[in-house]
């Protein structure tokens, strides 16, 4: 059974979309590991003048960077899962998907792209906070110079900028794969629509298409060929 475009692309976003979800979770994760498993979202970090080092004051809740890298981690087995269903249904049961089922996806990427922009909103601001914390408490002119400074023992400060700006730039792209998503399952939602009002709930199309059956049910040829005229 042959995809059709919409379909195709829609494919295509959710590896993306898959893509993203990964690379955000992953980045997050190893991040939390160099500060000792810890969150440094919305953190304080402390100075220390004599030795030139930089240490963590205060670190974030826990629940902060765990809720981003569930959010991504949700998504990617979301993606994943729908993509296999799809190759399940169309190249073995030779089905396609049904209107309940696309109501559904609607719903779930309606309910994802919001908690992609609160998991944006949360690595921005967060880690503004923590950048401001270091200009503030330091000698260092930029956070991202902060990773070329030296940190305690305990930490490893030498990818954290980079590390939580990609993961915040993955995250973002995640939300216009979804947006890109959202639209195609609009119209698609619209076309099945459009095409369930043809098959019989117009009762224009209905009326037109028993007008044109014989009474055996089926249109015969010569009455599509041959147009009726008046009778003598």
């Amino acid at each position: 059974m042959a995809l059709s475009m919409l379909v195709s692309l829609e494919l295509l976003v959710y590896g993306a979309a898959f893509i993203c979800g990964i690379v955000t979770a992953a980045l997050i994760t190893v991040s939390q590991g160099e500060f000792g498993s810890q969150c440094i979202l919305y953190g304080t970090v402390t100075w220390n003048a004599s030795g030139k080092s930089l240490g963590v004051a205060q670190f974030g809740s826990g629940s902060l960077c765990g809720f981003v890298n569930a959010v991504s981690v949700v998504i990617a087995i979301y993606c994943f899962c729908t993509v296999f269903y799809f190759i399940y249904t169309t190249c073995i049961e030779q089905t396609s998907r049904g209107l309940r089922w696309l109501t559904a996806c609607l719903v779930m990427a309606s309910i994802y792209l919001f908690f992609l922009l609160v998991s944006g909103c949360l690595l921005r601001v967060g880690l503004n906070t923590f950048c401001r914390s270091i200009l503030k408490e330091t000698e260092i002119k930029s956070c991202s110079d902060a990773e070329k400074g030296n940190w305690t023992s305990h930490y490893n400060g030498s990818r954290f900028y980079r590390n939580y700006t990609s993961a915040e730039t993955s995250t973002w792209v995640n939300f216009f794969f979804w947006i890109v998503l959202l639209s195609l399952l609009i119209v698609q939602r619209k076309r099945a629509d459009d095409f369930k009002l043809l098959t019989g709930a117009d009762p224009e199309w209905s009326t037109a298409v028993s007008g044109s059956m014989s009474p055996s049910g089926r249109t015969s040829e010569s009455d599509r060929l041959i147009p009726s005229g008046p009778k003598p």
